[in-house]
């Protein structure tokens, strides 16, 4: 039966790590990804650092052409990337939606078409008071993303074919203590992506999230986390807890983000570990993801089963 401890004793390795169609309806099928061994045009955000810039390499080493993006303060850390092959573009996920179009408008003509597009910009903030940092973190994680979607999807239309990705995170299943804003964009793009899939699927599009657990990048280094801004004092401790959780598990992380990106490869192309599969909306992809959110769905089973009697009881 479901304890209330359960949620409360999460160990560290369970703390979360990144209008329908009417002609579309909840059992749309999810077509299996066929691309064979063709190479794929990826446009792949925010590639000055974690999972984004290992993927691109990643994506190089396959023969696939790569379109690399950063921010103008970061741009110089994609020079070993354009040395390796890939196109470099400026690029806010921030900007509005006219200079995002103009960008998508840039990258297409790069090489003609664009198969990959993939959002994996976030920002990680912790609890705090304060409206504008909770605005941050959904204008980069969802606002952001949706907005790069919206620029490019026009083009895998009209070439009927193509695939969206989304960094999403062990986040989106589980809660965790001062990360209230960062897990509430990870549940949000999931319900997004999935959504998103119903919906551009019968034009032969997919919309895939991807969902790993901790693996070991540079995410929560200290130099990537925004100081905790002591708004409310009655946080203090709790973030002063979090902190030394996350100066630990920094560099200890249990997964291998090149093997993350492999596997990431192989399912927008359909090969490898892929090859024959079913791709689902969501994968998650982790031992301490799988543990994770098998754990959640096993809660949630027992509470539905719990309160059956309750929550079946209001019919007419």
């Amino acid at each position: 039966m479901y304890q209330d401890k359960a949620r409360k004793n999460r160990t560290i390795n369970s703390i979360c790590g990144g209008p329908q169609s009417p002609a579309v309806t909840l059992s749309t099928p999810r077509p299996t990804i066929d691309t064979g061994s063709t190479r794929l045009d990826i446009v792949s955000f925010t590639t000055s650092s974690g999972i984004g810039r290992e993927l691109a390499f990643a994506a190089l080493r396959r023969g696939d052409k790569v379109i690399a993006t950063g921010r103008q303060r970061s741009i110089r850390q994609l020079e070993d990337l354009r040395a390796a092959g890939a196109d470099v573009l400026e690029l806010d996920v921030t900007a509005s939606l006219q200079d995002l179009t103009k960008t998508a408008e840039k990258a297409v003509a790069i090489h003609g078409r664009l198969d990959v597009l993939v959002n994996n910009a976030g920002a990680f903030l912790a609890v705090t008071g304060r409206p504008e940092a909770t605005y941050d973190q959904f204008n980069v994680g969802i606002f952001g993303a949706l907005n790069v979607a919206r620029a490019f999807l026009p083009y895998m239309r009209k070439q009927r074919s193509g695939k969206i990705v989304w960094i999403g995170s062990l986040c989106g299943w589980q809660s965790a203590i001062a990360l209230s804003m960062y897990v509430a964009v990870k549940h949000a793009m999931r319900g997004i992506a999935e959504t998103m899939d119903m919906e551009i699927s019968p034009f032969g599009l997919r919309s895939i999230n991807i969902e790993p657990g901790y693996f070991r990048s540079k995410f929560i280094d200290a130099n990537n986390r925004r100081p905790y801004d002591n708004a409310i004092e009655d946080y203090k401790a709790t973030m002063e807890a979090m902190n030394e959780i996350f100066k630990s598990l920094d560099g200890n992380q249990p997964g291998d983000t090149v093997k993350l990106v492999e596997i990431i490869v192989d399912v927008v192309k359909g090969e490898g570990v892929a090859k024959g599969k079913t791709i689902p909306r969501s994968l998650q992809i982790g031992t301490d993801c799988y543990n994770g959110v098998k754990q959640d769905l096993t809660e949630r089973l027992e509470i539905l089963e719990a309160w059956k009697d309750i929550s079946t009881s209001t019919d007419l």
